[in-house]
C-alpha cells in the first residue's frame, strides 16, 4: 500500500486508504463550561476523500456558546471539543494544515443551519491513533429573524486538510442520537439588515451565480453558505471562484460558481455573510441528467483539406466533465491525437480540432473512456487545395468585387482581407460589406467592397475559412467620384464630381442595382486636361443603389459612389 493510500483505517482494523487525513478527530483539551455548554455523543458517518472508503461510529461533541443572550443579527462565539473519531491514522506525519468545522441546526426561535469554523492549524498524526483535532473556536451570526430561545444541535463535522499536494474534505454526518448542545436567548431589536439580489429558481451544479446588494459592512470578506431548506447539514465548500466583495459604499457585488459535486438535487437557501450581516435567497438545485446512450455532436465545417480547423459542438452529455475529440478512419480507428473539451452544467460543449490525417472519416466524441457514451460525426477530407478568384481583378475605391472558388471547408464561415502582393500585412477593414459564404459542397461565393480609404496600388485578396487560406490578385485604381446629394427621393438631381481620370477622357455614367446590373439612370461627361470633371444626373430608377463613372474608351477605368433613396 502506498504512502498516499494507507493513511486511514477503521479503529477496528479495516483499512481506509486516504490522501487527506481529513476526518473528525480526538479533542485534546477541555474548557470550563459556561452558561450554555452542552455535550452530545451521536453516531456519525464519515466519508473519506477520493472514494477511499467510509466509517461509522460514535463521537462526543462538546460545544460552549457565549453569550447566553444575544440580539438578532449579532455574533455568537462557540468553543468546540471533539471526542475520538471512528477512524485512525496508519502513518506518523507532521505539520498537516487542518481546518475543522461543525454545523449546528437551529430549532425553537430560529430555523436553518449555522457553521462554526476554526482556524487552520498544523497537526501531527501517529500511526494507529485517532487524528487529533485540538479544541477550536469560531463565531457565527444569529439570524436577523430569530426571536426567543434558539436551540443548537450538531448535524455534521468536517475536516479540511492539505496533504501530499492536495486539499481534501472529510465530512462526518450525524446519523442518529444527537441532542442539543446549548441554547441562546435571542431578544431585542436586530440591526438593520442588508439587501441581497442573487439567483432564485432552478440552477445546476457549475452555474455561475451573480450577487449584489446594499447595506453591507465595509472591510469584510463575504462568504456564501448553501444549506437545505428546513434544516440539515450545509454543503461543504459550495462555492468556487468567488469574486464577492463589498465596496467602500457598502455595495455587495461579485460572482461565485456553484460546486460541480457534493450538492444533491433539492431546495436550498443561499446565505451571504459579511461581518455580522447576513441575507439569504432560495434556490432549487437540479443537475442535468443525460439520456442513457444518447449523445449528440456536430462539426463545422463538414469538409475541407488537411489543416482545416473544425468546431465541434455537442449536447446531451454528462455535465461538468471532459469529453475527448479524436479523428478516426472509416473503420473507427484513431488516425491522430485527441483533444479535450469540458461540458457545461447543461451538458453542452464546444471544442476545436485540427484535421491532420488525410484518412480522417469522422470525429469521434467520447465521454471519458466509456465506449457506450460516444458518437461519430462525419468529416470529408478534400484532396485539392482551395481556390479563389476576383471579378473584376481591377477595381477602385468603393468598388464591389465578386469572389468565387472551390474546395473550401464545407459550410465554413469565410473572411476576407486586403494584403500586399506577397499575401502579408493584411487588413480586413480594407474590404467591407462582405456577403461571402461557403456551401456544404465547399463552393465559395459572394462579394466585398473596397474601402474608400484604400491607397491605389496592387494587392492580393486573402480569403480564410476553417483555418485554410487562399489569395488572388486585385488592383485598386485611384479614380473616384462623389455625389451631392448622395440621397433623396425619386427624381433627385445629384451633382457628380470625378477626379484622376485620363486627360480629356469621355465619361459615361450609369446607375446599378444591388446585383450590379445597369439601371435606367445614365448621363455623360468630359474630363478636362487634368482628368477632372463635373456633371449632373436625374435619378428616376427606384432600383439604383450606386452610380458608376466609366471611361468610354477604357472600360477598365471606373469609379462608383452609393446613392440612397429616401421618402
Amino acid at each position: 500500500m502506498s504512502r498516499f493510500s494507507s493513511v486511514l483505517t477503521r479503529r477496528t482494523g479495516a483499512v481506509f486508504a486516504s490522501a487527506g487525513l481529513v476526518l473528525a478527530g480526538a479533542g485534546l483539551t477541555a474548557l470550563a463550561p459556561t452558561a450554555t455548554a452542552g455535550v452530545t455523543t451521536p453516531t456519525v458517518h464519515c466519508v473519506l476523500p477520493v472514494g477511499q472508503g467510509e466509517g461509522t461510529g460514535p463521537q462526543t461533541m462538546d460545544v460552549t456558546l457565549t453569550p447566553a443572550n444575544a440580539a438578532p443579527g449579532s455574533l455568537v462565539h462557540a468553543v468546540v471539543t471533539l471526542g475520538l473519531s471512528p477512524v485512525n491514522s496508519t502513518q506518523t506525519l507532521s505539520n498537516i494544515p487542518t481546518t475543522p468545522s461543525i454545523q449546528l441546526a437551529m430549532s425553537g426561535g430560529a430555523t436553518g443551519t449555522v457553521t462554526v469554523t476554526g482556524p487552520t492549524i498544523p497537526i501531527n498524526t501517529t500511526a494507529g491513533q485517532p487524528v487529533p483535532i485540538p479544541t477550536y473556536a469560531g463565531d457565527f451570526v444569529v439570524p436577523s429573524t430569530a426571536s426567543g430561545l434558539v436551540s443548537f444541535t450538531p448535524v455534521r463535522t468536517n475536516t479540511q486538510t492539505v496533504v501530499f499536494g492536495g486539499t481534501y474534505q472529510t465530512p462526518c454526518d450525524v446519523v442518529s442520537g444527537a441532542t442539543s448542545i446549548g441554547t441562546v436567548n435571542v431578544q431585542g431589536p436586530g440591526s438593520a439588515q442588508p439587501t441581497l439580489s442573487s439567483p432564485t429558481g432552478t440552477v445546476r451544479p457549475g452555474y455561475t451565480l451573480n450577487f449584489a446588494g446594499l447595506g453591507w459592512p465595509t472591510g469584510q470578506t463575504p462568504t456564501v453558505d448553501v444549506c437545505p431548506v428546513g434544516g440539515g447539514a450545509c454543503v461543504v465548500n459550495p462555492i468556487t471562484n468567488s469574486t464577492l466583495a463589498v465596496s467602500a459604499q457598502g455595495a455587495l457585488s461579485g460572482t461565485g460558481t456553484l460546486a460541480i459535486s457534493g450538492i444533491p438535487n433539492g431546495n436550498y437557501n443561499v446565505t451571504v455573510t459579511a461581518g455580522t450581516k447576513q441575507a439569504s435567497s432560495p434556490i432549487t438545485v437540479q443537475a442535468f441528467v443525460p439520456v442513457p446512450g444518447v449523445r449528440n455532436g456536430t462539426v463545422n465545417p463538414t469538409s475541407g483539406p488537411v489543416g482545416t480547423v473544425v468546431t465541434v459542438n455537442g449536447s446531451g452529455w454528462e455535465p461538468n466533465s471532459n469529453v475527448s475529440l479524436t479523428a478516426v478512419d472509416g473503420a473507427n480507428g484513431a488516425v491522430s491525437g485527441s483533444v479535450n473539451a469540458f461540458t457545461t452544467p447543461d451538458g453542452t460543449f464546444t471544442g476545436q480540432y485540427t484535421i491532420s490525417a488525410p484518412t480522417t472519416a469522422s470525429i469521434r466524441v467520447r465521454e471519458g473512456a466509456n465506449p457506450a457514451n460516444r458518437t461519430f460525426v462525419p468529416f470529408t477530407v478534400a484532396t485539392a487545395p482551395p481556390t479563389v478568384a476576383a471579378s473584376p481583378a481591377v477595381s477602385y475605391r468603393n468598388g464591389v468585387v465578386t469572389l468565387s472558388g472551390s474546395n473550401w471547408p464545407g459550410s465554413a464561415s469565410p473572411t476576407a482581407a486586403l494584403c500586399d502582393t506577397a499575401g502579408n500585412n493584411c487588413n480586413a477593414a480594407s474590404l467591407t460589406n462582405s456577403t461571402l459564404t461557403v456551401s456544404a459542397a465547399g463552393a465559395l461565393s459572394g462579394s466585398v467592397k473596397v474601402a474608400g480609404s484604400v491607397t491605389p496600388a496592387n494587392y492580393t485578396v486573402k480569403v480564410t475559412a476553417g483555418g485554410i487560406s487562399a489569395t488572388t490578385p486585385l488592383t485598386v485604381q485611384k479614380h473616384s467620384i462623389s455625389l451631392s446629394p448622395s440621397s433623396g427621393p425619386l427624381g433627385t438631381k445629384t451633382w457628380i464630381t470625378g477626379d484622376d481620370f485620363a486627360d480629356w477622357a469621355w465619361i459615361k455614367l450609369y446607375g446599378v442595382n444591388a446585383a450590379g446590373q445597369k439601371t435606367g439612370d445614365y448621363n455623360y461627361a468630359a474630363a478636362d486636361g487634368a482628368g477632372n470633371w463635373i456633371t449632373w444626373m436625374y435619378l428616376n430608377d427606384p432600383t439604383t443603389v450606386r452610380i458608376v463613372a466609366e471611361e468610354t474608351f477604357n472600360s477598365s477605368i471606373k469609379a462608383s459612389a452609393p446613392f440612397t433613396y429616401t421618402p
